[in-house]
């Protein structure tokens, strides 16, 4: 499989279980500001809230591929040790996009049932980290399916 066809993929399901796991948070009332998820998740299946997460986070992680590839003619920063600075530039433009992204996703008004969400956290932040929490995990999933694939299918 391709780097940029597994990041995407792994993107989308990393999307879709954090979905599933707010959802589950904000139902128990654990924390106040994930609580005040509770209307945006009242009337859509968990399945469906997790489709719509994976979808924003494929749109969002797209652009910042897109943005890289100006920058550096590749998708993907490299993996390798030698390639840190690329890991970076890579992590700060996707804090960048997904803090103007939850920007857009607020003033567009793209889910009504998240204004009691964004009042009580604002905007921006959570956005952001969310889509650097994602591309983190992404970019650990391709590194070690790059570098431990053959272990992996030995196994089977």
């Amino acid at each position: 499989m391709n780097r940029e066809l597994l990041f995407l993929l792994l993107n989308g399901i990393v999307g879709f279980f954090s979905d599933v796991f707010l959802n589950f948070i904000a139902n128990k009332d654990i924390y106040k500001p994930i609580s005040s998820l509770k209307p945006y998740f009242q009337n859509k299946s968990v399945f469906k809230a997790g489709i719509y997460a994976s979808l924003t986070v494929l749109i969002i992680v797209a652009i910042i591929m897109k943005l890289f590839y100006y920058l550096y003619g590749k998708y993907l920063p490299e993996t390798n040790s030698h390639m840190h600075n690329e890991i970076v530039v890579y992590l700060l433009i996707t804090f960048a996009i997904g803090f103007i992204a939850d920007i857009i996703i607020y003033k567009i008004n793209i889910f009504p049932k998240l204004k009691l969400y964004y009042q009580s956290v604002g905007m921006g932040l959570w956005g952001a980290l969310a889509i650097l929490f994602s591309v983190i995990i992404s970019l650990f999933g391709v590194y070690l399916y790059q570098n431990y694939k053959h272990k992996f299918i030995n196994v089977l």
